[in-house]
């Protein structure tokens, strides 16, 4: 009985020019490491004479008319190259169960009947990756109408499932992964390489790289190396402390805090930690002038400093109801005193001799003691 195939050796069988068919969707908690599998294909083909072409589109963007009459047109300039077409649906958001229904609903329903006619005789040298990045469910649509492509089309149509790894799985990747820059890893280093970034594929990649590139004194990268060169954990508490101070507790906060100190944290890593904490009540008082002075819609002011989220998907509308409540919780005032607070604390953090960690949280506990003060 053969063994079962392992996530990368999925995705490299799938990149394989040999492997490659009309339609390709991808799908599952870690789609989106088909980029690590993607970049790679284009480096090694960026070089060769009649390579493919790679040409990427996001469906929150452009539609699919454009991107099927695209597909469909001769390019005079692409003649003999095959075409890889990259099509994204908008990220998965997590919290949200409903978020592949509205995927279906908004951005694939209205071209069903286009993409059929499309698969039923697709053109020469043109392949299509769809990815979704997020988990689907047997009875959803939007899984439905790729499995269907895949039953009625199967020589040019295929549906793939990218679920996240065990550990074990994991730890042969990273070994595979090691190996192929030259580098050799320990066990222990690579199973907290896996506890400190979790199986989010692409973070462990970009954890990778940088380890490839420090310098070990043994043979092998070891734990002590992989805690030294790792930011990981810094950047995760970075993005968990915003979320704290927009929607979380003051405890959220404190624990966050607590942990990125733990690491012992070169002082341009706490430097930067602060500036998170600046930059966002900075644009929090920034926001609330715009409301209350020139009456600007916190919507509008929203959608401007969150450029990155799509109006319509309910991580968008979590965050604006967030946004919005931590914005109700001040008085310009007191957003005014907080700035002016962050700039002695900036002050202090370069030149007293008080603990950073200390100062930080101190300044946490007057935030939070205003902010739970107003929302009750």
């Amino acid at each position: 009985m053969a063994s079962k195939e392992i996530f990368y050796q999925t995705l490299e069988r799938v990149f394989s020019p040999q492997n490659l068919k009309a339609g390709t969707f991808i799908y599952g908690e870690q789609a989106l490491a088909a980029r690590l599998y993607l970049d790679r294909w284009k480096k090694t083909s960026s070089g060769t004479e009649n390579g493919p072409q790679f040409r990427t589109y996001f469906l929150f963007d452009t539609d699919w008319s454009e991107i099927l009459d695209e597909a469909s047109s001769l390019d005079i300039f692409s003649s003999g190259r095959d075409r890889i077409f990259i099509i994204y649906f908008p990220e998965d958001d997590r919290d949200d169960w409903q978020a592949a229904d509205k995927a279906y609903r908004q951005l694939l329903a209205p071209a069903e009947d286009r993409l059929a006619r499309y698969f039923q005789q697709p053109p020469d040298r043109v392949f299509m990756l769809i990815i979704f990045d997020g988990k689907l469910k047997r009875g959803q649509k939007l899984l439905n109408f790729f499995e269907r492509l895949e039953n009625q089309h199967k020589n040019i149509f295929q549906t793939i499932e990218i679920k996240t790894p065990r550990d074990n799985e994991l730890l042969v990747w990273i070994n595979d992964e090691m190996k192929s820059k030259g580098k050799k890893i320990e066990a222990a280093a690579a199973r907290k390489l896996v506890e400190i970034c979790g199986p989010d594929l692409l973070l462990l990649s970009q954890e990778m790289e940088k380890l490839s590139l420090y310098p070990q004194e043994k043979g092998e990268i070891t734990e002590a190396e992989v805690l030294e060169t790792g930011t990981v954990r810094q950047g995760y508490d970075r993005f968990a402390l915003e979320e704290a101070l927009e929607s979380g507790s003051l405890q959220q906060a404190l624990t966050i805090n607590r942990s990125f100190f733990v690491g012992e944290p070169a002082v341009t890593d706490i430097l930067n930690y602060f500036s998170t904490i600046s930059r966002y009540i900075i644009s929090l008082n920034q926001a609330k002038v715009q409301v209350e002075r020139w009456k600007k819609p916190i919507k509008e002011i929203f959608k401007k400093s969150h450029p990155q989220l799509v109006e319509g998907w309910s991580l968008f509308d979590r965050k604006l109801q967030a946004f919005t409540a931590c914005l109700e919780a001040f008085s310009q005032e007191e957003l005014d005193n907080l700035v002016h607070e962050l700039a002695r604390l900036d002050l202090d953090l370069k030149s007293s001799d008080l603990k950073p960690e200390i100062l930080i949280e101190t300044f946490l506990i007057k935030y939070f003691a205003l902010k739970d003060k107003k929302l009750g």
